[in-house]
């Protein structure tokens, strides 16, 4: 299990920051932790989603064909 954590002076920047490693399959642990320089967010991921995360990039996503009935 991988461990991140992200501070900023507040809450819009961390909400910045934090989205910036959803792609990377990072997920949230815990709630937001406020402090003297402002405020913080842990992250977490396990190595198989980054494996994971890495493999549907590398594949081009099929698209799927959907037949309407009128």
């Amino acid at each position: 299990m991988e461990y991140n954590i992200i501070t900023a002076p507040d809450l819009e920047t961390l909400a910045t920051k934090v989205a910036d490693f959803f792609p990377m399959g990072w997920k949230l642990k815990g709630s937001i932790l406020e402090h003297n320089n402002g405020f913080a967010q842990q992250l977490e991921r396990r190595p198989s989603d980054a494996l994971r995360m890495q493999r549907t990039k590398q594949r081009p996503s099929k698209q799927k064909r959907t037949k309407w009935i009128e």
